[in-house]
């Protein structure tokens, strides 16, 4: 009876092996080849080019493979897959090859929709397109991360905005320049200086040796003030002209960024191109 009951247990074991191990290849590190189309080698590429930008940005970065959308667009599993997988953050990326809609899709969120604005993904996507239309898949995931890295480099674009494609309201990123804070502050030391000089004119002061009544001619009212700088976006609200369409925010403007939400309800940038 225990020789039978060993027999069952290895046969189950040796069945289920090929499965555990398609699993394990499958997903490694923040790589996650669902759809079976990469090698172990390239695995490993993306994964160390993953790994690098991840220690240089601060952000959760994924490149997916997928043959199951389950009933989902490219865009909403994207969306899912990102939210699912990095609940501690919405900084980051997924770049998603979808094999069911037959569609490549880079999502964003966080601080990074301010940095890859819709032309920048369209960019980013021309170069992958060719890549995936190719069925360099590997290659394909690559190029995509390479253009996060890039933009990355490059900073937030001047006059960067978020555009809620649900609900039209509109948020703009400001940023000082180093130019414009020494500007500010040669202002405000020129300001200081005027006024100063206008005093002592006004009043005659001699340093060291003039003294002023203060309390014959002063009074004291104290209040209590205080000035809180909350942040640094100023949201608008418009009534969305085009709630439409997926990809393709370049003509509109350069600096804007589209959004929507996920069924999470975390806001999410993004574009895709089908193949």
């Amino acid at each position: 009876m225990k020789k039978q009951i060993r027999k069952l247990l290895l046969w189950m074991f040796l069945f289920l092996l090929p499965a555990q191990i398609s699993v394990f290849a499958a997903q490694k590190g923040d790589v996650y080849d669902e759809a079976e189309l990469l090698t172990e080698e390239e695995i490993n590429s993306l994964d160390a080019q993953i790994s690098a930008l991840k220690e240089k940005t601060g952000w959760n970065i994924y490149a997916v493979t997928t043959a199951d959308a389950e009933g989902k667009s490219s865009m909403a599993y994207a969306d899912d897959f990102f939210d699912a997988h990095s609940p501690e953050t919405e900084d980051g990326v997924a770049a998603l090859i979808d094999m069911d809609n037959r569609e490549i899709y880079l999502s964003t969120g966080g601080e990074a929709i301010r940095y890859l604005t819709d032309e920048r993904l369209d960019y980013i996507l021309d170069d992958a397109y060719e890549e995936i239309s190719a069925g360099n898949y590997a290659e394909c995931l690559s190029v995509m991360i390479d253009g996060v890295a890039g933009y990355y480099e490059k900073g937030i674009p001047n006059g960067q905005y978020n555009y809620d494609t649900e609900t039209g309201e509109v948020s703009v990123y400001h940023s000082l320049t180093p130019m414009e804070i020494l500007i500010a502050v040669v202002i405000a030391a020129g300001v200081f200086a005027i006024v100063f000089v206008s005093i002592v004119g006004k009043y005659r002061l001699k340093f060291g040796t003039y003294q002023y009544e203060f309390r014959r001619f002063s009074e004291m009212d104290l209040q209590t003030s205080r000035d809180v700088l909350v942040n640094s976006v100023v949201t608008h609200r418009r009534i969305p002209k085009d709630t439409g369409g997926s990809s393709g925010g370049s003509s509109h403007s350069s600096g804007r960024s589209s959004v929507h939400h996920s069924s999470s309800g975390r806001s999410h940038g993004g574009s895709g191109r089908k193949f």
